[in-house]
């Protein structure tokens, strides 16, 4: 196998595995065989499967070694790092078993040894020793990564294609019609997230439906045990829910969702209707990483709701489909159809599931849309998650001291107003082909966000995105915890990356959909402003995310 065959077949398997296994359990290294040894009676003879070294034939027919100084002391320090015999020039950085703390361990090493600054951002870009060093001697020669040249994005042709829904997804032709509510049967997807715990809470509160919950999991008592977990953990679990929901064991990024035969037909005929919160939530990984669970997941649920029972499928999405531009531009609640500017592995997963969901209702398949901006805590308790890409910044620059400057405006989605929504719209039946943008109150610049953190209580010094780099950097090097490390790939030395905003954008999303079918609901969004914050500040301060706050100010 030539060695440009062998690493893009290494890569197909990374990224199968990346698929279907935990993080923690993914190979960094393969060994390739002609066939599997077997026994007499035809299972694998594990005795006599090869021992695996570093310089197994694949591997050694694709080891290219260092050749310049340079070449070979960075090699030297990765090969170190990561406890391996040696580095060859074309070797990944990552298939070789390297992760976000050797990569920091890695580029303050290469820093010590040279004084050359390695911005994390950079490994991840140039993850071969052949492509840092070069990249590294030609620092302020190379023209900006565009978005062609994005590294966690595909080419917006390539996204086109990946967006076409296949054949088969279609209304089976002795499939029942799709009830027109009131729903007995709902099917949810990310019952196990933030927004999914929010999702059960106004699914249960406005139906009798009962509710069957994909999780990860080995057994249904463990996968309600899940459910119920992450709806205590958000206050939101009320004695009594045990008996309006069952757990589905299941996967997301598997064929036929992971499920069995049986439960797949049961589920076929049985559920009237599916709400798909389902994804994987990651700005730092690449598409086709991300692809497994967030594209042919979705994929699969069609695919689900096309069988037996035509059911009409509730998409969560993302404000994020909408290409990322300078200046003015208005979004209605339209089609996702302009993939250009939409960048970053997480947005173009959710432009394509977007675009599918409206390519099925071509296709006689009911669907519907729903575009939140950034998901925010409760507004009526205040109860945040403190895994979102948001609330990581605000903690770090709290940490740092120092908030960076960046002229983007943020559309903050509180959790509980995005689920009512989802519940009363995907419950009611009515809206069966549209699409709704859920912005949130209003537009919030990051500077004013920064502003109400200093009235509340967390001051900060504002600081240009230069100089906020290299003090969020070097305390990552001193060893400083910081909420912010496993992003710091989205951070170049020069500004962030393209997917976490744009500077001088100014979009204005939207809502005809959204307001007509709120109407006489009651469901109200409260706008991002200092009574909000101040209420996710108290809760970030009570489970100490954030540090006890200096006196705040008055209004």
């Amino acid at each position: 196998m030539t060695q440009t065959a062998w690493a893009a077949f290494r890569a197909e398997l990374r990224e199968f595995a990346s698929g279907q296994l935990p993080d923690a359990m993914i190979p960094s290294r393969f060994v390739v065989l002609p066939e599997l040894p077997k026994l007499p009676n035809g299972k694998v003879d594990r005795s006599r499967l090869p021992a695996f070294t570093h310089d197994d034939s694949s591997g050694a027919a694709a080891y290219l070694p260092p050749r310049t100084p340079e070449e070979i002391r960075t090699a030297a320090i990765w090969a170190d790092v990561l406890g391996v015999g040696r580095v060859g020039l074309r070797d990944n950085f990552f298939e070789l078993g390297g992760d976000s703390l050797a990569a920091a361990q890695m580029a303050a090493r290469l820093h010590a040894a040279t004084g050359t600054q390695i911005g994390l951002r950079n490994l991840f870009d140039h993850p071969t020793v052949e492509r840092l060093v070069r990249h590294l001697e030609s620092r302020g020669t190379e023209p900006t990564v565009g978005v062609k040249g994005h590294p966690r994005s595909i080419a917006s042709e390539d996204l086109s294609a990946e967006a076409l829904l296949p054949d088969d997804i279609v209304p089976a032709p002795d499939a029942l019609p799709a009830s027109a509510g009131p729903y007995e049967h709902v099917l949810l997807t990310g019952g196990t997230g933030y927004t999914g715990a929010f999702l059960m809470r106004e699914l249960i509160d406005r139906s009798t439906a009962r509710l069957s919950v994909l999780v990860r999991a080995d057994t249904p008592e463990r996968a309600a045990e899940r459910v119920r977990a992450t709806m205590e953990q958000y206050g939101v679990w009320r004695d009594g829910d045990e008996k309006r929901f069952v757990g589905v064991p299941g996967d997301l990024a598997r064929p036929y969702l992971g499920l069995d035969r049986e439960t797949y037909r049961a589920l076929s005929g049985d559920v009237e209707m599916i709400v798909h919160n389902g994804a994987w939530s990651n700005y730092a990984l690449p598409y086709r990483r991300l692809k497994p669970v967030n594209v042919l997941g979705t994929q699969e649920v069609l695919r689900l709701a096309a069988r037996c029972r035509i059911k009409p499928v509730h998409y969560i999405s993302s404000l994020a489909v909408y290409p990322g531009r300078p200046g003015d531009h208005h979004w209605a609640e339209d089609e996702a159809t302009d993939p250009e500017g939409v960048v970053g592995g997480y947005r173009q997963t959710k432009w394509v599931g977007d675009r599918m969901m409206a390519q099925a209702n071509a296709r006689a398949l009911p669907t519907c849309v729903y575009r939140p901006g950034q998901i925010s805590g409760a507004q009526s308790t205040g109860s945040c998650a403190t895994d979102t890409f948001l609330n990581a910044t605000l903690k770090g620059c709290v940490q740092l001291g120092a908030a960076l400057e960046f002229d983007v405006q943020l559309e903050m989605t509180p959790v509980d107003f995005c689920a009512a929504t989802v519940a009363h719209v995907a419950l009611g039946g009515q809206w069966h082909g549209s699409s709704f943008n859920l912005p949130g109150g209003h537009p919030l610049p990051w500077d004013q966000l920064v502003e109400l953190l200093a009235e509340c209580g967390y001051p900060l010094r504002r600081l240009p995105y230069p100089q906020w780099h290299a003090e969020l950097t070097a305390a990552h090097e001193r060893g400083e915890e910081n909420e912010l490390a496993r992003f710091l790939p989205l951070f170049g030395a020069d500004l962030p990356a393209e997917d976490l905003g744009y500077k001088g954008s100014r979009p204005l999303f939207g809502t005809t959909n959204l307001r007509a079918a709120l109407a006489g609901s009651g469901i109200e969004c409260l706008p991002p402003e200092r009574e909000l914050l101040g209420r996710y500040l108290d809760y970030f301060e009570a489970i100490h995310f954030l540090p006890a706050r200096a006196e705040r100010t008055t209004s």
